[in-house]
């Protein structure tokens, strides 16, 4: 008969990976037999299992409380909801463990849905400010009254349509690369993946009649220092600006509007004479603009924006436009990669990939609305001016060229030759709106964490009150 091992004393450590065992699904008996403990024993450590994995987290390194690191998932959900960015509770999960993660906070956060219940209870998060998925599309009677709006607007204005404007910006995950890809490889297996991170947004803004295409306005975090005019910038047009998050404020707006879009206007009074007024629409991000400020800047202009209920696709640059530039920056990315000696090594695409500074973006964004056609700026007003949607037709029958054009281009590149058709088109469309700029919003917080730079959490009275509810209340 074999003697039972005496109890032994266990270490925070040893309690730490007796606790994960059991998460892990050992039974008890198991655990027990390990380190000689009773039943009671294990059950208290079971109990006591948050202070045991933030003490065991101490002594290993990660220093950060889960209270602190839920202060800054806090932070970032509050900056998404500032951006009307909509965002479902399996968002927060997984952005809470990204967090977790750049803020070396305890290696087993799992982000569970029993936390994530807890969090909003804590931070007075309700079903209105988040959703379980994403509400369907905007009616159509919406979208149709807006369209009937514009258009008595045109007439009534007197607009002629080469005066008439639309802008809108956009996310470029500009030095973003397709799947299997020898850069994307090495970015995996180096766990490097931010040499494919980097993000600007991008402002375009042309004329109905596609005879007028202002320059892209660039927005990235980049200082603005002389290394940047140390290249020959005025071999193109693109108008760069910095911020600390590479987003656009209605600060920079506003000095696009002055400073680019009027001047632009002015020059063309100068060119062709008095042409009458101008109309300018806008997105409806209403978090950016005042329409009534903006409309008193210059009496030329008429500024007009859809109503926050109306579909961003209501707008001329959504409709094709922009994703014809995003598929054509991709393909001049790979030109600029592209190796020019005669070795072409799998080495020297990496490498030439990872000299690429935010002067070849604003290069490569240059050549790419230089490809942007006529027919497309044209054909992407249809929806809005007239009853067809001649747009879409011609917009699949390009993506698709575009696709075969850069499936044959990326297997004449050392180590891409494995790359097909669904690699090239999930790379066209890597950069949806709402998913980067969760990854802004994060990155803020990181960095304002870091510096100890990010404020206090401050949910109200309201929030105390109810943290002290129970869950049946």
């Amino acid at each position: 008969m074999t003697s039972r091992r005496k109890p032994l004393y266990l270490t925070i450590t040893d309690k730490y990976t007796g606790i994960t065992m059991r998460g892990k699904g050992k039974i008890r008996q198991t655990i027990m037999e390990k380190y000689g403990i009773p039943k009671s024993t294990l059950i208290n450590i079971c109990i006591k299992s948050e202070v045991i994995s933030n003490q065991c987290g101490i002594l290993m390194g990660f220093t950060r409380k889960r209270s602190e690191i839920e202060r800054a998932i806090y932070h970032w959900y509050l900056r998404c909801k500032e951006r009307k960015v909509k965002m479902t509770g399996v968002d927060i999960q997984n952005e809470a463990r990204e967090i977790n993660h750049k803020l070396n906070g305890h290696p087993n956060f799992k982000a569970s849905s029993t936390w994530l219940r807890n969090f909003k209870e804590r931070y007075c998060i309700t079903t209105k400010d988040i959703r379980e998925y994403f509400e369907p599309a905007i009616p159509f009677i919406e979208g149709h009254n807006f369209k009937a709006d514009f258009n008595r607007l045109l007439e009534e204005g007197g607009f002629t349509l080469k005066n008439v404007y639309n802008v809108a910006y956009t996310i470029v995950m500009w030095k973003a690369v397709s799947d299997e890809t020898c850069i994307l490889n090495h970015a995996k297996s180096t766990r490097n993946l931010k040499m494919c991170d980097g993000y600007v947004t991008a402002l375009f803004c042309a004329n109905a009649t596609g005879c007028h295409k202002l320059p892209v306005l660039i927005i990235g975090n980049v200082p603005e220092t002389h290394s940047l005019y140390k290249f020959k910038t005025e071999a193109f047009t693109t108008i760069y600006i910095s911020n600390t998050s590479a987003c656009m404020d209605s600060t920079i707006f506003k000095q696009w509007y002055k400073e680019h879009f009027l001047k632009s206007i002015e020059g063309r009074q100068r060119e062709n004479g008095y042409e009458g007024k101008y109309l300018l629409l806008l997105d409806n991000t209403t978090l950016l603009h005042d329409i009534n400020d903006i409309n008193n800047i210059d009496p030329l202009v008429e500024v007009t924006s859809p109503p926050p209920n109306v579909s961003p696709h209501n707008q001329p640059m959504n409709c094709g436009v922009i994703t014809c530039f995003k598929r054509k920056y991709r393909i001049e990315l790979l030109k600029a990669i592209k190796p020019l000696s005669i070795y072409n090594t799998e080495v020297e695409v990496i490498d030439l990939h990872k000299e690429l500074s935010i002067w070849d973006c604003c290069r490569i964004v240059h050549d790419a609305w230089s490809h942007v056609e006529d027919s497309i700026l044209i054909s992407s007003w249809h929806s809005l001016l007239y009853s067809m949607d001649t747009w879409y037709i011609e917009f699949v029958e390009k993506d698709d060229i575009d696709a075969y054009k850069t499936v044959e281009f990326l297997h004449k590149l050392p180590g891409c030759e494995q790359c097909q058709k669904i690699n090239v088109l999930h790379w066209f469309y890597i950069d949806t709106e709402y998913d980067v700029i969760h990854k802004v919003c994060a990155d803020e917080v990181v960095r304002e964490f870091e510096k100890n730079t990010l404020g206090p959490v401050s949910i109200g009275e309201a929030g105390s009150t109810r943290a002290k509810l129970s869950r049946r209340s």
